[in-house]
């Protein structure tokens, strides 16, 4: 957006008071000797005629000499315009502006050369920082909370598994195993699984088994179980709020496996998912991060949550949402 230089013109001038009486029309007292006319009114003091004046956005001072308007706002001068418009990864002041919003929720601002650099593999934003680890770059906001090392993911796991039991009533005796990778081994592991576009992965939840089935004369079956392998892939370096979101999604899937089997429907089981991870969310404090949820438009995620989200609402029961997912 290009900036707009409104110059504003004083025509203000003190002048004698006439013979006629006079009202301020501001505080629409009586003015007693010299006042202040402009076009728009006429004004007893200073006071009074610089509080027809639009105040900047930043130092909230009269624009006396200029206006310069970005985004809705309006600035006394360019220093104070540079120190709420900065970019976001240089910090250079700006005079236009590239919006780019994050999966926060909030807007962030970047220059013309900012703008154009690779993308944090979390947040999405452009960062100049390199690689951290194969095929993943990320910026310096993500870098503060990444959690790398590998004893204390599998302990944030540990606790999302036992809040989780506490919440939900799910059941995690059988073995959970978790393995700590890269982004490659994440994508090949993944493999044909839907990843919606654009988007990154952070954890994903294997499952394999195979069942023994005896039939009976009778008509009973007996099912048993010979093998079962129930197996979670996490991200190393992942900010913490994400990891724990991520952690509480594939934990979802782990619940959904053992208690409902396959749901025939993905859009179900993703939203019921994504559900459970935003409850969570707000339990320990980290909402902020269910907007983007809440805004995702993918169908399956996005679509997903908002549907479950609604029968949630609706219901207000953990156990009647699930209903709809079998």
């Amino acid at each position: 957006m290009r900036i707009k230089y409104l110059v504003v013109l004083l025509l203000a001038a003190v002048l004698p008071l006439s013979a006629s009486a006079l009202m301020c029309d501001v505080c629409e007292k009586d003015i007693d000797g010299k006042y202040i006319k402009t076009a728009k009114g006429n004004y007893c003091s200073k006071k009074c005629y610089h509080s027809t004046i639009e105040k900047c956005s930043f130092c909230k001072e009269p624009c006396l000499r200029q206006n310069l308007r970005m985004m809705d706002k309006v600035f006394c001068s360019k220093r104070c315009m540079f120190k709420v418009f900065k970019c976001s990864e240089c910090g250079t002041g700006l005079e236009q502006v590239f919006t780019l919003s994050n999966p926060l929720g909030t807007k962030e601002y970047y220059c013309y050369r900012c703008r154009k650099l690779p993308r944090c593999y979390f947040c999405a934003m452009p960062t100049g920082e390199k690689a951290v680890y194969p095929g993943m770059i990320s910026c310096r906001r993500c870098r503060k909370t990444a959690v790398n090392d590998e004893r204390e993911i599998r302990k944030i796991f540990h606790r999302v598994r036992l809040d989780l039991k506490e919440m939900f009533g799910y059941d995690f005796t059988h073995r959970i195993n978790l393995s700590i990778v890269d982004v490659p081994t994440l994508n090949k592991e993944s493999g044909s699984i839907y990843t919606p576009p654009g988007s990154r992965q952070m954890a994903l939840m294997r499952y394999q088994n195979k069942e023994q089935i005896r039939k009976y004369p009778n008509g009973r079956v007996e099912r048993k179980m010979v093998y079962e392998n129930c197996r979670i892939f996490v991200l190393k370096g992942v900010p913490r709020a994400m990891l724990i979101d991520a952690i509480a999604h594939e934990l979802t899937h782990d619940y959904l496996r053992h208690n409902v089997g396959n749901v025939k429907e993905l859009a179900n089981e993703e939203g019921f998912c994504e559900l459970i991870a935003s409850i969570y969310n707000i339990r320990i404090g980290n909402a902020f991060l269910n907007k983007a949820k809440e805004v995702n438009p993918d169908p399956v995620y996005g679509g997903g949550f908002r549907k479950m989200r609604a029968i949630y609402k609706r219901t207000g029961s953990f156990r009647q949402t699930l209903k709809y997912v079998r």
